[in-house]
């Protein structure tokens, strides 16, 4: 079986029609090197379910949601307390970081400084935290993602809510291009390039082009469980990044592990 013919097959399915087609064909690609045909199918399949689909508990409609939310705003209702809490829920990653939203940007940016562009990688629902990231009027956010409903979805969003300078777009951080920002997110993101490419992660972060990268992970797995999972990825990061010349802070959030890395620094440090 061919890769056209895996993707197509792939991409066909309900399941997987949402998904950045360059995406599934990258995946598919490296599991026919790896296994036969008709393993390396289930194998896209299943890697595919871990980096993407496993992030909902059951997914939106988005369409339908739009449409809920279009009529509480004509209505007058609460944007802010009642819509963008209730749509941050959806998603896992999000879900975890909703009490710690306030202090999360608010430290965060105390360092960076206030940024004129982000750049978030994997976005998710992510950028609809902005009502808590008190942003420049004029700053430009740019969320890039693999699925196409969800980036429909918050496009749709931002113009409902006059963000005419967010905007969300299809990009797979191993084969398309890297914009440039002031401060790039990559929330929760590096375990993810690790199951799909091991040893991919610092590669990764050396070809941002920004001077502040903000890299988070998991305090606990999705199933709930700590299992230690600040002092491992605290080990592997700084195990990561020991010989580039960044300067590095860490900050430890009850939800989330935040590393904040100056590319123009003159150490990698950790504290």
């Amino acid at each position: 079986m061919s890769v056209k013919e895996v993707v197509k097959k792939i991409s066909g399915s309900k399941k997987y029609r949402p998904l950045y087609e360059k995406t599934i064909e990258r995946v598919v690609k490296d599991c026919l090197k790896r296994y036969p045909a008709k393993e390396a199918e289930k194998k896209a399949r299943n890697l595919l379910h871990q980096i993407w689909a496993s992030y909902f508990q059951s997914r939106p409609d988005f369409k339908k949601l739009l449409g809920k939310f279009k009529t509480g705003t004509e209505n007058g209702g609460d944007p802010v307390s009642a819509v963008f809490a209730f749509v941050l829920r959806l998603q896992s990653s999000t879900r975890e970081r909703i009490p710690i939203l306030y202090e999360f940007y608010h430290k965060i940016f105390a360092l960076t400084g206030q940024p004129k562009s982000i750049v978030d990688w994997a976005c998710g629902l992510n950028p609809l935290s902005w009502p808590w990231m008190n942003l420049p009027k004029n700053c430009r956010y740019l969320g890039l993602d693999i699925d196409k409903e969800q980036n429909d979805f918050l496009n749709s969003f931002f113009k409902i809510f006059g963000k005419n300078n967010f905007r969300a777009k299809l990009a797979d951080i191993f084969i398309d291009q890297t914009p440039q920002a002031d401060v790039v997110f990559l929330l929760k993101l590096l375990p993810l390039l690790e199951q799909q490419q091991k040893g991919s992660s610092l590669a990764i972060l050396k070809k941002q082009k920004a001077q502040w990268l903000v890299v988070s992970f998991p305090t606990k797995s999705l199933g709930g469980k700590h299992k230690n999972m600040v002092d491992f990825y605290t080990k592997q990061f700084q195990h990561l990044i020991r010989k580039g010349n960044w300067k590095v802070i860490k900050i430890l959030f009850s939800t989330e592990l935040v590393f904040i890395i100056n590319k123009h620094g003159n150490s990698a440090t950790g504290r």
